[in-house]
């Protein structure tokens, strides 16, 4: 029996790219993304997609999601910006590029009260990172037995979206432990290998298994070694490189993973593909640029990317249908 599992990205602002695929992706499959995949899989931003899809809201309504909230999460792009000194007062000059009271907010607002064990259907997956315990936290709405599982939605998204340099860290306090939590796309950021391993752990065989995988744009702009060999403090952390670096790497390194967990010998002679992955090239990386203008960048080049792969994505979709 099919098990279809989407996964979704983490990139910030950068999640439009994502939403304005599942929008298309729905009106291939003409039904409701939460009833059409069995597993939907989060990271970051993507978290918050994965979110709002599994409580039924529809694709075009999360881009809108972006521009509304967007200058909320992300006021500013420099760390020099005047509306920083209150975090600075706070914590010091090493203070985290934006204060997490905008997210919060705007995930509040979309999300509601509704908490993780709340969901019955599809299976949610979110990853995170526990600065206590040193350890990869992977989010599931049907384990019952986890002290989260009666977090409200919207935090176990903050949880998941608390980018180090650029957030600070969330403290989630349970009746049974308190966690100190950082972005999970430090490890996974495209959380695909995630869902494959718990697809397996459910006892679906890897022939039943078919993963939609949606990026929020490979950045192809290089970055020189005569440049990085200089690099230090500056470049690396205020300017927010490194935790780019780290989230880009995470992405591919899952995806490797997954491709070859999904590719096993005996499958090697399928008419197609059982992983496939969306991840239109862009220019300019920056997570934290919520201007209209980018904002709208960012939808037409997905839209131009859709237009060149859309034969692709209607063949996938028809084959993990069978």
């Amino acid at each position: 029996m099919p098990f279809r599992i989407l996964c979704l990205d983490g990139g910030g602002i950068r999640g439009v790219i994502e939403a304005v695929i599942l929008a298309e992706v729905e009106k291939i499959v003409k039904v409701p993304l939460n009833r059409y995949f069995d597993l939907i899989a989060g990271t970051s931003t993507g978290s918050i997609l994965a979110s709002a899809i599994a409580l039924g809201k529809k694709s075009e309504d999360i881009i809108q999601l972006y521009r509304q909230r967007g200058k909320i999460i992300f006021p500013y792009t420099s760390i020099f910006s005047p509306q920083r000194l209150s975090l600075m007062l706070k914590y010091g000059l090493s203070a985290p590029k934006y204060s997490d009271k905008g997210l919060i907010e705007a995930l509040q607002t979309e999300l509601g009260n509704v908490k993780l064990g709340d969901i019955k259907s599809p299976k949610l997956l979110i990853t995170a990172y526990d600065t206590f315990d040193r350890q990869f936290i992977v989010f599931k709405n049907w384990q019952i037995n986890k002290p989260w599982i009666d977090t409200p939605l919207w935090e176990v998204c903050v949880c998941s979206s608390s980018a180090p340099t650029f957030f600070p860290a969330h403290l989630l306090t349970t009746e049974s432990k308190t966690y100190s939590l950082i972005d999970g796309g430090i490890g996974a950021n495209n959380p695909s290998a995630c869902a494959v391993a718990e697809a397996l752990r459910l006892d679906h065989p890897i022939r039943d298994i078919s993963v939609l995988s949606i990026g929020t744009g490979d950045a192809n702009q290089a970055i020189p070694y005569t440049k990085v060999r200089s690099w230090g403090l500056v470049q690396w952390i205020w300017q927010g490189r490194l935790i780019e670096v780290i989230m880009d790497a995470s992405a591919d390194v899952n995806d490797y993973i997954s491709r070859q967990v999904m590719s096993p010998p005996e499958m090697e002679n399928e008419a197609a593909p059982r992983y496939f992955r969306l991840q239109p090239k862009i220019m300019k990386d920056a997570i934290d640029d919520a201007s209209d203008v980018n904002i709208d960048r960012l939808i037409t080049l997905t839209e131009v990317y859709l237009r060149d792969n859309k034969d692709l994505l209607v063949s996938f979709l028809e084959h993990i249908n069978s």
